[in-house]
């Protein structure tokens, strides 16, 4: 009977001890955790500094976008002589950044057109959004890019002269902003231009200094 007494004793004296470290184990992880949210506020310092905190606000990015390349190569026969023309266009990084109306930065492009008659070269030139600003009404230069080069496969057209269409408008295609010039280029390599006619990306206006908000809706 003495023995199981002593025994209890000792196994009250064990519990006891146990739940004394258990105690003192949760208070070391208490004071732990209640260290690491001070310093975690408060820095080393313990100072209240703005830049302490544990939000930062993103940064805006000023990212310059590009639309991507386009190589195109074809012949056409014009007259019984055969015509080959290729157009190259990609961004450029000396032309001037374009900020469209969303405020999104976009590289300009450059266009180089050849063209061959019979293997012998008769044209190369290069154009910019600048080569058609007699086509593309002034408040709306500086908000667009230079943005498609293609050759016009309007089978109604004329088939004397090659026919290519340049589209200055604005870099995101969503915002449908675009005008259109064609480019014709005769057998003997002269270039002339005019508004582009029966293409859906026509502007519906004829006055290029007129303000399309204003008047048609846009």
């Amino acid at each position: 009977m003495q023995k199981t007494k002593h025994l209890s004793n000792k196994s009250l004296r064990r519990s006891t001890i146990g739940f004394a470290k258990l105690r003192l184990l949760h208070s070391s992880l208490f004071i732990l955790l209640s260290s690491t949210i001070l310093f975690s506020c408060h820095g080393k310092g313990g100072g209240n500094k703005e830049s302490d905190s544990i939000w930062v606000a993103p940064q805006q990015s000023n990212a310059i976008l590009s639309l991507d390349e386009i190589n195109a190569t074809d012949s056409r026969n014009v007259k019984g002589s055969v015509f080959t023309y290729t157009i190259h266009m990609a961004p450029s990084d000396s032309l001037p950044v374009v900020i469209n109306l969303d405020g999104a930065r976009y590289k300009d492009n450059i266009v180089n057109l050849s063209v061959t008659k019979d293997q012998q070269v008769i044209l190369q030139q290069s154009f910019t959004k600048a080569s058609f600003k007699n086509f593309v009404p002034e408040n709306d230069m500086s908000n667009c890019a230079l943005v498609g080069f293609s050759y016009n496969l309007n089978e109604t057209a004329d088939t004397t002269q090659l026919r290519f269409i340049a589209t200055v408008g604005d870099p995101d295609e969503t915002a449908g902003v675009n005008y259109s010039t064609e480019i014709l280029v005769s057998p003997a390599g002269h270039i002339t231009m005019q508004m582009a006619k029966d293409l859906e990306t026509e502007p519906e206006y004829d006055n290029l200094n007129q303000d399309p908000s204003e008047d048609q809706g846009v």
